[in-house]
């Protein structure tokens, strides 16, 4: 089935099948997705700012060019809100060629993390006073 210059704003599909279905050049703003499976899903030159994801998944997942769009474009305009994760497990997980100015990390178990080679659980144990080291 193929929809083209159709307007289905305000449309409900509920337990359907749309596994291999690809949309292109479409609105989406405002749509909400419960109890789905979207395993192997690939988006990509999309605008997902204010984008929730809440009790996924994410196991094998990959982000690249994120919040500052795709490099070979540097001057595109780019929502410039921070990107905010909680309740994340990033275990085994591998970050790279990221920006993290300003970056603020709470309550985060940092248990063998590395940064370029500096284990940062050592490093703050380093500059702890001593009364407060366990």
């Amino acid at each position: 089935m193929k929809f083209e210059q159709q307007n289905l704003s305000h449309s409900s599909f509920n337990c359907c099948d749309l596994s291999e279905t690809e949309i292109q050049c479409c609105n989406g703003s405002g749509m909400s997705m419960t109890d789905v499976n979207l395993t192997g899903m690939h988006i990509s030159d999309a605008n997902l700012s204010e984008l929730a994801i809440d009790g996924a998944q994410w196991g094998g997942a990959h982000f690249q060019s994120i919040g500052y769009g795709d490099p070979s474009q540097p001057d595109a305009e780019h929502n410039k809100d921070g990107v905010r994760f909680s309740d994340c497990s990033f275990r085994n997980g591998r970050i790279t060629d990221c920006d993290f100015t300003n970056a603020n990390f709470q309550n985060c178990d940092i248990s063998g993390l590395v940064i370029n080679g500096i284990n940062i659980e050592e490093l703050i144990q380093k500059h702890v006073p001593v009364e407060q080291r366990e």
